[in-house]
């Protein structure tokens, strides 16, 4: 899944502002992409598919449940909300891409994604024109929630912008509940490193530390605190 995933991203983004998209079915025929699934990967806003959705957790304001729609399998991040809490419970449903994100729909019923766990994938369907990692930038930010799993940092981002997260001058940033990770969010700044390839896509550097992010998330009226 991971590989036929990489593939239908590295196509698009690839071709993406060369060609128009009825042109990208000849270029993705000899990867094996059909589509359905290159329209996926492509995030065409407005663009319809039937969904399924995985058993959901609680992360404190939000649901943190996968996604598979279009041939791709994301890892969302929705309100924690009684109309939410619902609809991902259902089956038939549908996900439309709106732009940055996205929307989980079942007849008048609907929930948008807030935030999303799976930015290695997000950013590689995105296109770019350099290899090179960007200038590092000035992140700041506080520990507002943690579980077992994951801390949410609120606070200023400014490499979040490579991923589509603008608008906002604060973001949550979903790291893992590791010590080193744990260091790196009491400190309360860091410099921040944005990466076009490889595993790691925005990393937080702290004393020499590296803690790689997991997510990225508007915030929401109410994050229960650590």
């Amino acid at each position: 899944m991971e590989t036929r995933i990489a593939r239908h991203h590295r196509v698009f983004a690839d071709a993406r502002y060369l060609i128009p998209l009825i042109g990208l079915i000849g270029v993705a025929a000899p990867v094996g992409c059909t589509w359905d699934s290159l329209i996926s990967a492509a995030g065409v806003p407005g663009a319809r598919f039937a969904a399924s959705v995985g058993p959901t957790t609680v992360r404190g304001s939000y649901l943190d449940a996968w996604v598979d729609a279009g041939g791709f399998h994301y890892r969302f991040l929705f309100p924690n909300e009684p109309i939410c809490q619902a609809l991902l419970a259902q089956p038939g449903l549908h996900f439309v891409w709106l732009g940055t994100l996205g929307r989980i729909t079942q007849a008048d019923q609907r929930c948008d994604a807030v935030g999303l766990l799976s930015l290695r994938a997000w950013r590689d369907r995105q296109p770019r024109y350099s290899r090179e990692p960007l200038p590092r930038a000035a992140a700041s930010y506080e520990i507002v929630y943690r579980d077992a799993d994951l801390l949410q940092l609120l606070g200023r981002f400014p490499l979040a912008n490579q991923l589509g997260f603008t608008g906002t001058q604060r973001l949550i940033m979903l790291l893992p509940n590791e010590e080193t990770c744990r260091r790196a969010a009491s400190r309360g700044t860091a410099s921040m490193e944005f990466r076009v390839s490889g595993p790691d896509t925005l990393t937080l550097i702290s004393e020499e530390e590296r803690c790689s992010a997991l997510g990225l998330a508007q915030p929401l009226p109410a994050n229960p605190g650590s």
